[in-house]
């Protein structure tokens, strides 16, 4: 399984507005109101954005909400930077219910997504008998996505059981910079952890990373592996760690 974990900073508040339009029906007859935008349209911006270690996607995270029996025209997410942009939909439907959270890989339509910031600008349009829109845009901060992932989950005994060979395969953005990190394993009472640093050039690196048993002896059998993966960019750190079940074998 690939995963990734990524957190950091706390953003602005954020706050929609609704539009009301107005008409008149003669100049002797009273102001009249027109057609009101339809409750429970709403769209919100969450903070933060997700940069792939390959540098062609950002993924951002939406709430938004129609109302039932509307029709959706257009739920559209654009991401922009100085020497990028692309735009990607999400598959919002018209319930009325709020805090459907969407989570949308924007994909790049020319150059490279960089680390920094970004403008994200969010628009869901809506249909029944008449059209209606709603609109959110922020500037969001873009950290780094690490992807880790075991392959086949195994961990091959060595030593009769005093040390383990763990094939981990690591990917983190060319921005970064890879630090000495570790991947534990936990086995009854037995843990142990081994070393490795990552290599931060937007491709998937593999490395075999021997741990070495302290207290005891692996067997084998199902065991917990923990990776603590860390990188830098301008002088701040990125952490992706996890628990998940991994087989010792001969």
């Amino acid at each position: 399984m690939i995963a990734n974990a990524i957190w950091r900073r706390v953003r602005k508040a954020l706050a929609l507005a609704g539009v009301i339009a107005f008409g008149v029906a003669g100049a002797t007859l009273p102001a009249e109101a027109g057609p009101r935008p339809p409750d429970r349209l709403e769209v919100l911006i969450q903070a933060g954005g997700f940069l792939a270690p390959d540098g062609q996607t950002i993924t951002v995270s939406v709430l938004a909400r129609c109302p039932e029996k509307w029709a959706v025209q257009e739920a559209l997410i654009t991401v922009t930077q100085t020497h990028a942009s692309g735009s990607a939909s999400f598959p919002l439907t018209c319930t009325g219910t709020f805090g459907l959270a969407f989570r949308v890989a924007v994909p790049t339509s020319g150059a490279e997504f960089e680390l920094g910031q970004a403008d994200v600008a969010a628009v869901v349009t809506v249909n029944r008998g008449r059209t209606e829109q709603v609109e959110d845009a922020q500037v969001v901060d873009v950290d780094p996505i690490i992807l880790v992932d075991f392959g086949d989950r195994m961990a091959r005994l060595r030593d009769g059981g005093q040390a383990l060979d763990v094939d981990v395969t690591v990917a983190c953005p060319m921005q970064t910079t890879g630090l000495p990190s570790r991947i534990f394993v936990f086995q009854g009472q037995v843990s142990a952890f081994g070393g490795f640093t990552p290599l931060c050039d937007g491709q998937p690196h593999q490395f075999t990373v021997t741990i070495e048993a302290s207290d005891g002896l692996y067997q084998p059998g199902t065991a917990l592996v923990g990776p603590f993966v860390e990188v830098e960019w301008e002088g701040h750190s990125f952490i992706f760690f996890s628990n998940e079940p991994i087989q010792i074998v001969v």
